[in-house]
């Protein structure tokens, strides 16, 4: 599983596009905002010492993980995940090589592995792979909506 990795690198010809009524991101910041995000949940992923963590139930992580769906406009992202504007196609390639390269240390990483994320509390390594494609999944589906130019539900 790539993660949405090269449904992502097949967007970079069009990362100039943006259409404000649907997003106030251009394509290649989706693409930017989702390879910060992976590269942000890995890294600690991979440096976290196990076991992981006691988290208690969280009725948002139970509805996002069950239906897989993000809703749109309800989250915000940290700092640090922020995209860049204008950033060239030479550094989004890069920074999607530099996201694979890390999704595999994350994949090799033992299951008792975890990560705090900021809404969902502490999650597994497994469930931190699922959740990374369903973030993934979600900035495709608006690249999708800013390439046909609408906003779907």
């Amino acid at each position: 599983m790539d993660y949405g990795l090269k449904e992502l690198r097949r967007f970079l010809p069009e990362a100039d596009v943006l259409i404000p009524e649907v997003s106030k991101w251009s394509v290649g910041m989706h693409i930017h905002h989702s390879c910060l995000a992976m590269l942000g949940i890995c890294q600690p992923l991979v440096g976290s010492t196990p076991p992981v963590p006691r988290s208690g139930f969280s009725l948002l992580t139970s509805l996002v993980f069950l239906s897989g769906r993000i809703p749109r406009g309800r989250g915000k992202s940290p700092e640090q995940a922020i995209p860049r504007k204008g950033i060239s196609g030479v550094d989004l390639q890069m920074t999607l090589d530099e996201s694979e390269r890390w999704l595999e240390s994350a994949r090799q990483v033992s299951p008792d592995h975890w990560y705090r994320h900021f809404a969902f509390g502490v999650l597994d390594r497994d469930r931190t792979l699922k959740f990374i494609g369903i973030h993934t999944r979600h900035h495709l589906r608006i690249i999708q909506d800013i390439q046909r130019g609408v906003l779907t539900p």
